[in-house]
C-alpha cells in the first residue's frame, strides 16, 4: 500500500473505534501487570499531572470538582448506604489515594490502606418549604465548593441530607484527578451491589497498574500537533462585555434537546461518515464563529483511553486535546462537518500526547498568573453519559439541577445523554458571560443545529439564528421613533423661526448682537450678492473662515443663495488648504476679507427674503447643502456632501429629544469645519433661540468659557468626552451649573467621567455617536445613574435612523455580539464629492428596506440586553498589541480611577525596536504635586490582563486637544518608554541565592533580578522544581502559585524576606545562609503564648521534611543535612547553667525531641515527651581542636532513634573553653530540626513561659568559630 493508502485506513479504523466507543463497546484486552502496593510511589499519568498542578497552584480552586446532587425519596437505609460507599473506596486504591512532590518537584501519588470514610449527615428536617430548599442550594454550594487537599484529603466525600422521614438529598463530590465519565457506571453499579448485599466479585483494576498501559507519545505526535497548532490562532474574544479574566465562578444552564433533532443527528452522521460528536462539535464551531466572528480558534475536547483491563476502573484515563477549527462562512454545512471529521480523525489518531506536552510544544503566550492555556484556550465541548446511577430497592431516585460553582474555561458545551433523553447544557464563568447571553447561546445553538441538518448545503453565513419573532424584534430594536420626514429645506426652517422672533436675539458674540431680524437682513442681501456672481444650487461656495458671527451671516446668505457652503480652517496649513479647494472646486472662495468687501457691495441688492424667483435654480430638499471634509484612510482628506432633507431632518429631531425651546442659549463649542458645529449653529437658529459665539479656541482659557456661560445664561453646551473630563478637573467648572443640557459625542465617554460630572451638575447628560456622512449624530445614550469604570453606551439610534449592527454577510447579528454598524434613513448624506467609487463602496443597499441605502460606518458595536449599543472600535483600523485587540478606554477607566489621577489617554505608540506599544498619559488632579508611575502600573497589574498593562507612562499637564477639541495625538509627548528591561545584579544575599537558583534551573550563565521565569522558558512542570529548590535552600514552602504571583527572582526574594520578617522576626539577609537553622532560636519577645494544637497519631513530615527523608532514602543518610555551629567562650563560664539552658530550649521545642519513623512505607515523626541531653565535656588542644570538630561535623545520625542535636563541651587547655558543634544552641543537629518548623511556627511559638537559666557570671566574648571544621 502507498502512503496515502495507508493514511486513509488509519483513519477509517480511527473512525470505527470511535463508533465503538461512543456506543459503550470495549476497546482491546492487555496482559495484566503486578498489583501496586499501600505507600508504594507511583508516577502520575499524563491526564492527571496537569490537573496535579492546577490545584496545587491554586489550593482554593475548586474547578476540578466534579459534582452531582440526587434527590432519593422512599426508605432508605442510612447505614447500609454508608457502608456501600465505604466498600467502593475500599474496592478501589484510587479513591484512597494522595499525590506528593519529591525533592525533585516530581509529583507522585501513593494509596493508603487506611481510612475513614468521607461521609456527612445533616439533619434539615426541622425546615420545611422554601427555607429547606434554600438551606439545602446553600449546603450544596459550600460542599461543590470546597476544594480537596490532595496531600490529605481523600479524593471523594458524600453529604446526606435529610429532608424528611423517607425525603434525602445525596450530594456526591469527587476529584477530577481520580475520575473521568466512564467512572460513573462503575461506581454506581458496585454501590448498588453493595447496598443490597451483593459484594463485588474479584479484585478491582487497580488505576496505578492500568493507566499506565499506555502508549508513550512519539515524535511523530509531536510534529503532528506542531503542525496543527503552530502558528497558534489569535486569542478568542468571547460575546458581550467579556472580562478577560475570571474567579472562575460558574453556573449552568440546560434545556433539552428535541428528540427529532436527536434523531436526525444520529442519521445525519451515518449519512456523512461521521459521528454525532462530529456533527455537534462542527455546529458548535459554527455558532462561536456567528457569535465571535473569529474563523479560528482552539476548543478543549476531553477524551477517554481505556482499554478493556479498565473497563471496571475507577479512574482518570483521560487527556485533552485541543482541537482546532476553521472556520469558512462560505462553505456548506455539509462540507463543514467533512472537515471538522477530518480534523477529529487526526487528533485522535495522536491521543496519547499529554496536553503539558502540547502546550509546551507549541508556546503560547504567558503572562502573570497564568500557564499559556488561560490565554489559548478559552472553549471546551463534550458529549457525556447519564450521572444518575443510582439503583436502589424501594428508592426512587432523580438528579438534581444543582451545579459546581466554579470551572476551568469561560464557556464550555456538553451534550448529556439521559435517560429521559438528550440535553445541551453550557457552563460558564460568571464573571466572564452573563446569564441572559449563555441563555441566548443555547436557543441559537439548538436552532442553528437543525437548520444546518435540514439544509447541509446552505453556507454556513446563511443558516438561521433567529426564528420570526426574535428577527423582527432585532429589526424594532435599530430603528428610531419614526415619523413622516420633514419636507422642508434648511432655509424654510430658520426663516420660520426668524419670523416667529424677529426682535429676539440671534447671535451674539464678545462685541456684536444681532437679532433675528438682523441677522436675515444681513444674511438675505449677501445671499443676493451670490446670486449676482453666478451662485446656485449644486454650486460650492467655500467658507475660509473662523467662528465668528461673519461666518455666520456668510453660511446662512449661502444656503439662501440655493448655494452650499464648505468650511475651511483658516488655521490649517496652506498645503492642506490648496488641496480641498482643488478637491472640492468651489465656485467662489470666501474669506473673511472678502466677505467685508461682498457684504458693503450687497449693500443696495435689498435685504428682503430671497426666494426661488431670485435664484437661478430652484432650490428642493434634496439640493445640496453643505460639503464638509473629513480624513480619509489614504491621507487624501474626502468630501462629505449632505442635502437640505438630511441636515434638516436631523435639527428637528434633535431640538424635539432635547426639548430644547427658544428660551434655551447654546454655545457654538466645536470649530466650524467640523460637522459637529452644524448642531451648535442651526439647532438654535431653527428655533428662535440664542447662539453665543466665543472667542477663538475658547476652552484654551476655562475662566473665560465659564464667565461667557454665567454672563450669557448658556443653557446647552456641547463636548467631547476628553474635553469635559478636562473641564471637570477645575475649579472653574462649578461656574456653569447653570447648564441645562450637556450634549457629548466623538469619543468614548468614559464611565468617571460622567459619574463625576453627575456629582458636580444637575444638567441632562446625553452621550451621543454619529460619523460625518450620517450627519452630525445618528444614536443618543441619555446617562442615568451610576456607570463605574464602563464606557457609556452610544444608546439608540434617533428619530427617523437606522441602526444595524451586521456581520460580513449583511446578516443581523445577536445582542451581546460585535458587529459592524450600518446607518440608514433620511439623515445620510449623499456620498462623497467626485468620488463614486467609495460612494459605492461605503453606501450600500438596504437589505431590509425597499430602495433605501445604508452608510458602512467601519465601527464595531454590539447591543446589550437592554437594546443600547455599546461602541467597541474600529472594524479597519483596531487597536492590536501582540494579537490582542485591546480597549483603551478600559485601560483609561482603571488608571483613571486613582484618586491621583484626574484624567487619562491610553494610546498606542510604535517602537522602531521592539514595534506596537501601549503608553499611558495621565493628568495629576487637582492638588496632586506628583504621581508615582511605578504604583500606577502596580495598580494596573491589580485590574488587567498583563498583554493591557501600558508598557509607558508619562506625567503631562494637559491632554492636547485639537482644534474640534479632540485628542491630538501628534501633541503627545514622547513617554518614558521600557521596551527593553536592563540588566539589574542581585544585591543581597538572598537576591544573590535566588538568582543563583535561577541560574541552575535554566542553564544560563547569568540572571538578572528582572528576568521573568515565564520569558526565559518556564512552564507549569518546571514551576514545581523552582519551588522545590527553593525549599532545599530556604527551607520554606512556596506554593505553586507564588511564582505566577512573583515571577522574578527580585519578586521572590522579597516574598521569602517578608516571610521571614513577619512570622520569625528575622531578617533573613542578615543571616549566613549557610547556618540558616539559627532561625529555631529561641523565641523573640513580643509573641503569643504557646497554645496547644490537636495533632494527628502519626505526626507527618513538613514539605521540606519529606524533601529530604527523600534523598535520604535514596542515596542513604549522609553529613550534607548536619547543620554546625561552633562558639568560643573567652571569660569565666559557668557550665551547670549552659547545659541547663541547652536542656531547657529542648524542654520548649519539640523539634529538638523528635525522630523519624516509618509505618507502611510512610514517613511520620516521633515527639518524645521529655530528652535528657547529655553534653559531654571534654578537654581539647588548641592544636587538635580543628580535627574534633571536623571528625563532629561529619557525624552520621540514627533518624529513628538518635537525638539529632549533639551538643558538646572542648574545654581548651588553654585561658578560654569552647562550646563544640551545637553549642548553645541546636547547631550539629540535622537539617530535619529546622523543618519542623511548619507547625510550631503557625500558632505554637511565642515568648519563653518564664525566665530560663542564664549564662552565669560569663562576662566574656562569645565568639563564632568560622574556619574549622570545613
Amino acid at each position: 500500500m502507498t502512503g496515502d493508502q495507508l493514511s486513509a485506513l488509519d483513519r477509517r479504523r480511527e473512525l470505527l473505534r470511535r463508533r465503538l466507543a461512543e456506543s459503550g463497546v470495549a476497546a482491546q484486552a492487555v496482559e495484566s501487570a503486578p498489583r501496586v502496593q499501600a505507600g508504594e510511589r507511583r508516577g502520575l499519568a499524563p491526564g492527571q499531572r496537569r490537573m496535579w498542578f492546577m490545584q496545587t497552584k491554586d489550593p482554593a480552586d475548586t474547578s476540578l470538582n466534579i459534582c452531582v446532587a440526587h434527590r432519593m425519596r422512599g426508605a432508605l437505609d442510612q447505614t447500609r448506604l454508608r457502608d456501600a460507599v465505604a466498600a467502593v473506596i475500599r474496592r478501589h486504591d484510587v479513591l484512597r489515594t494522595v499525590y506528593g512532590v519529591d525533592s525533585a518537584g516530581e509529583p507522585y501519588q501513593l494509596f493508603v490502606e487506611e481510612f475513614e470514610v468521607p461521609w456527612t449527615a445533616v439533619d434539615l428536617t426541622d425546615l420545611t418549604g422554601d427555607a429547606q430548599d434554600r438551606q439545602v442550594r446553600a449546603l450544596a454550594d459550600s460542599e461543590f465548593g470546597r476544594p480537596f487537599d490532595l496531600a490529605a484529603d481523600r479524593p471523594l466525600r458524600v453529604t446526606l441530607l435529610r429532608l424528611g422521614a423517607e425525603d434525602f438529598v445525596v450530594l456526591l463530590v469527587v476529584h477530577h484527578i481520580c475520575w473521568d465519565d466512564n467512572s460513573w457506571e462503575v461506581f454506581f453499579a458496585e454501590l448498588s451491589e453493595y447496598y443490597h448485599g451483593r459484594p463485588v466479585q474479584g479484585e478491582a483494576p487497580q488505576f496505578m497498574v492500568v493507566s499506565a498501559d499506555t502508549e508513550p507519545s512519539s515524535d511523530a505526535d509531536l510534529t503532528y500537533w506542531r503542525r496543527a497548532l503552530t502558528p497558534l490562532p489569535d486569542p478568542l474574544e468571547l460575546p458581550g462585555a467579556a472580562s478577560t479574566y475570571s474567579s472562575r465562578a460558574a453556573r449552568r444552564l440546560a434545556v433539552p434537546m428535541p428528540a427529532e433533532t436527536a434523531a436526525r443527528i444520529e442519521e445525519f452522521a451515518r449519512e456523512h461518515s461521521a459521528t454525532p460528536f462530529m456533527v455537534l462539535l462542527a455546529a458548535f464551531g459554527v455558532l462561536v464563529h456567528r457569535y465571535t466572528g473569529s474563523r479560528d480558534f482552539v476548543t478543549a475536547i476531553p477524551v477517554a483511553e481505556r482499554k478493556s483491563n479498565a473497563e471496571k476502573a475507577i479512574g482518570y484515563f483521560g487527556n485533552t486535546l485541543l482541537l482546532r477549527t476553521v472556520v469558512n462562512p462560505d462553505d456548506s454545512f455539509a462540507s463543514h462537518v467533512a472537515a471538522v471529521r477530518e480534523v477529529c480523525l487526526d487528533a485522535f489518531g495522536h491521543q496519547n500526547v499529554g496536553i503539558d506536552e502540547v502546550v509546551r510544544e507549541v508556546n503560547p503566550s504567558r503572562s502573570i498568573g497564568h500557564d499559556g492555556m488561560d490565554e489559548l484556550v478559552r472553549l471546551g465541548f463534550s458529549m457525556r453519559k447519564d450521572a444518575s446511577g443510582y439503583r436502589l430497592e424501594g428508592v426512587d431516585v432523580t438528579q438534581l439541577d444543582l451545579a459546581a460553582v466554579s470551572a476551568q474555561l469561560p464557556l464550555s458545551l456538553a451534550i448529556a445523554t439521559e435517560s429521559s433523553g438528550t440535553i445541551v447544557e453550557f457552563e460558564y464563568q460568571t464573571d466572564v458571560l452573563p446569564q441572559w447571553l449563555v441563555g441566548q447561546l443555547l436557543v441559537h445553538y439548538q436552532r442553528l443545529l437543525a437548520d444546518g441538518l435540514s439544509r447541509p448545503e446552505e453556507t454556513l453565513a446563511r443558516l438561521e439564528l433567529f426564528d420570526a419573532e426574535e428577527h423582527s424584534a432585532l429589526l424594532d430594536q435599530s430603528h428610531g421613533v419614526l415619523t413622516r420626514p420633514s419636507a422642508a429645506t434648511l432655509v424654510d426652517l430658520l426663516d420660520a423661526a426668524a419670523r416667529a422672533t424677529p426682535e429676539a436675539l440671534a447671535v451674539v458674540s464678545d462685541d456684536v448682537e444681532l437679532t433675528y431680524e438682523l441677522l436675515q437682513q444681513r444674511s438675505n442681501r449677501f445671499a443676493r450678492w451670490l446670486v449676482a456672481q453666478g451662485a446656485g444650487t449644486e454650486d460650492v461656495i467655500a467658507l475660509q473662515m473662523s467662528t465668528s458671527v461673519e461666518f455666520i451671516v456668510a453660511m446662512l446668505g449661502v444656503l439662501k443663495s440655493g448655494a452650499a457652503y464648505m468650511p475651511i480652517d483658516p488655521a490649517l496649513p496652506e498645503e492642506r488648504i490648496e488641496y480641498l479647494i482643488a478637491d472640492a472646486k468651489p465656485r467662489i472662495v470666501m474669506r473673511p476679507q472678502e466677505f467685508r468687501v461682498a457684504e458693503a457691495a450687497a449693500t443696495g441688492l435689498g435685504d428682503a427674503p430671497i426666494t426661488d424667483a431670485d435664484r437661478l435654480r430652484p432650490l428642493l430638499p434634496d439640493n445640496l447643502a453643505y460639503v464638509i471634509y473629513t480624513s480619509g484612510s489614504t491621507g487624501r482628506p474626502k468630501g462629505v456632501a449632505v442635502a437640505h432633507a438630511a441636515i434638516a431632518e436631523h435639527v428637528v429631531s434633535f431640538t424635539a429629544e432635547w426639548s430644547m425651546t427658544a428660551d434655551d442659549r447654546m454655545l457654538q463649542s466645536t470649530s466650524v469645519s467640523f460637522d459637529a458645529s452644524l448642531a451648535d449653529i442651526l439647532c438654535p437658529l431653527s428655533l428662535g433661540a440664542q447662539l453665543v459665539i466665543p472667542k477663538p479656541n475658547p476652552f484654551s482659557d476655562i475662566g473665560y468659557v465659564a464667565d461667557l456661560v454665567r454672563r450669557r445664561g448658556v443653557t446647552v453646551l456641547h463636548m467631547v468626552p476628553s474635553l469635559l473630563g478636562s473641564v471637570l478637573l477645575l475649579p472653574e467648572a462649578r461656574e456653569l451649573r447653570g447648564l441645562r443640557h450637556v450634549p457629548v459625542g466623538g469619543e468614548a465617554l468614559p464611565g468617571e467621567v460622567a459619574d463625576k460630572f453627575a456629582t458636580m451638575f444637575d444638567a441632562e447628560l446625553r452621550n451621543h455617536y454619529g460619523p460625518t456622512e450620517a450627519v452630525v449624530c445618528s444614536t443618543y445614550m441619555s446617562v442615568r445613574g451610576p456607570q463605574g469604570n464602563s464606557i457609556v453606551p452610544i444608546g439608540r439610534p434617533n428619530q427617523n435612523v437606522y441602526a444595524y449592527v451586521l456581520d460580513q454577510a449583511l446578516k443581523l447579528v445577536p445582542a451581546g455580539v460585535v458587529g459592524e454598524l450600518y446607518l440608514g434613513g433620511a439623515q445620510l448624506a449623499r456620498g462623497y464629492r467626485a468620488r463614486p467609487v467609495l460612494t459605492a463602496e461605503r453606501f450600500v443597499a438596504d437589505p431590509f428596506g425597499s430602495g433605501g441605502r445604508l452608510y458602512r460606518t467601519g465601527d464595531l458595536v454590539r447591543r446589550n440586553a437592554r437594546g443600547e449599543l455599546e461602541f467597541v472600535g474600529r472594524a479597519d483600523e483596531q487597536v492590536k498589541v501582540r494579537g490582542y485587540r485591546i480597549e483603551l478606554g478600559e485601560i483609561e477607566a482603571v488608571i483613571g480611577a486613582d484618586p491621583r489621577v484626574g484624567h487619562c489617554v491610553a494610546t498606542v505608540v510604535d517602537d522602531p525596536q521592539v514595534g506596537s506599544l501601549l503608553a499611558a498619559y495621565v493628568v495629576p488632579a487637582g492638588g496632586t504635586r506628583e504621581i508615582d508611575l511605578d504604583e500606577l502600573r502596580a495598580r494596573a497589574q491589580e485590574a488587567l490582563p498583563a498583554y493591557m498593562v501600558p508598557t509607558a507612562f508619562a506625567v503631562i499637564p494637559e491632554i492636547p486637544l485639537t482644534t474640534s477639541g479632540k485628542l491630538d495625538k501628534r501633541a503627545l509627548p514622547t513617554p518614558d518608554a521600557l521596551t527593553e528591561r536592563a540588566f539589574r545584579l542581585p544585591v543581597t544575599p538572598t537576591e544573590r541565592r535566588m538568582c543563583a537558583i535561577y541560574s541552575h534551573l535554566f542553564g544560563k550563565e547569568r540572571v538578572g533580578l528582572d528576568d521573568s521565569f515565564f520569558e526565559l522558558g518556564g512552564h507549569s512542570l518546571l514551576a514545581a522544581r523552582l519551588v522545590a529548590q527553593i525549599r532545599a535552600q530556604f527551607g520554606i514552602d512556596l506554593t505553586v502559585r507564588a511564582v505566577f504571583d512573583r515571577p522574578t527572582p527580585a519578586g521572590l526574594a522579597e516574598q521569602l524576606v517578608t516571610y521571614f520578617r513577619e512570622e520569625f522576626e528575622i531578617e533573613l539577609d542578615e543571616l549566613d545562609l549557610d547556618e540558616s537553622d539559627e532561625m529555631e532560636a529561641a523565641p523573640q519577645d513580643g509573641r503569643p503564648d504557646l497554645v496547644a494544637a490537636e495533632r494527628p497519631e502519626r505526626l507527618p513530615l513538613s514539605s521540606s521534611q519529606l524533601s529530604m527523608w527523600f534523598e535520604c532514602q535514596m542515596e542513604g543518610v549522609t553529613d550534607i543535612g548536619n547543620m554546625w555551629l561552633a562558639l568560643r567562650f573567652d571569660g569565666p563560664l559557668q557550665t551547670p547553667a549552659l547545659i541547663a539552658a541547652l536542656n531547657d530550649v529542648v524542654a520548649r521545642h519539640e523539634a529538638l525531641r523528635t525522630n523519624i519513623a516509618i509505618h507502611e512505607g510512610a514517613p511520620y515523626q516521633i515527639v518524645h515527651p521529655s530528652r535528657e541531653l547529655a553534653v559531654p565535656i571534654l578537654r581539647s588542644s588548641p592544636e587538635g581542636l580543628s580535627d574534633t570538630l571536623a571528625e563532629l561535623r561529619h557525624h552520621i545520625f540514627g533518624l529513628e532513634t538518635e537525638s539529632l542535636i549533639r551538643p558538646r563541651h572542648h574545654r581548651i587547655e588553654c585561658a578560654g573553653a569552647c562550646a563544640g558543634p551545637g553549642g548553645a544552641s541546636h547547631s550539629g543537629g540535622s537539617r530535619f530540626v529546622h523543618g519542623d518548623r511548619r507547625r510550631p511556627h503557625r500558632g505554637l511559638s511565642g515568648p519563653p513561659r518564664g525566665p530560663g537559666p542564664t549564662m552565669g557570671s560569663a562576662t566574656g566574648t562569645v565568639r563564632r568559630l568560622r574556619s574549622v571544621a570545613t
